[in-house]
């Protein structure tokens, strides 16, 4: 991978990371490999705490110093408020929610804050409620001893969304993938 996010994280504290669909998930990985050394709050509104548990499992990370934060599995089936490692909130919709997750995290000194989608939260909400939330994470971010990266995939439908928190943001980076297996 042509990313190397420790290097990125040396001179900015928030990351909008662009990245192709294709290799969405591989990107996620490779981060999670570096990130995951340190304490990691990783904020998902498009996969289920279950679901990547099994990826980064697969992938031989150690999520120990990892805590989720997932907006999705309450949608979809009957959990906890609470369990080992997670935090279940009540719908990705629900800013206000996640915001309090976030600033909760921030307090308790964590690393890095993993917000995995920005395109996501536009299945829920329009822009302007979304930019203003970025707004305000990144804000809180840059008062505290937290770094940020946020996942955004690289598409024209999101092109308003990603020109808008650009400019939140410390860096945008379109994240361009080289698979080194292949040679």
């Amino acid at each position: 991978m042509v990313l190397d996010i420790e290097k990125e994280f040396k001179d900015n504290k928030t990351l909008l990371l662009l990245v192709p669909s294709v290799e969405y998930n591989h990107v996620v990985v490779d981060n999670m490999k570096k990130l995951a050394k340190e304490d990691v709050c990783y904020i998902t509104l498009n996969k289920t705490f279950d679901s990547l548990k099994e990826i980064f499992e697969k992938n031989k990370i150690d999520i120990s110093k990892v805590v989720f934060v997932d907006a999705i599995s309450k949608t979809i089936k009957n959990v906890p408020t609470q369990t080992k490692g997670c935090y279940y909130l009540s719908a990705p919709n629900s800013l206000t929610e996640i915001s309090l997750q976030v600033s909760h995290f921030i307090k308790h000194g964590f690393d890095y804050i993993v917000f995995d989608s920005l395109t996501n939260l536009l299945i829920y909400q329009k822009k302007a409620p979304v930019a203003k939330f970025l707004s305000t994470i990144i804000n809180k971010i840059a008062d505290s001893n937290t770094k940020g990266v946020f996942y955004s995939l690289d598409s024209k439908a999101h092109e308003e969304l990603i020109e808008e928190a650009s400019m939140f943001v410390d860096k945008v980076v379109k994240v361009e993938w080289v698979d080194t297996k292949l040679g």
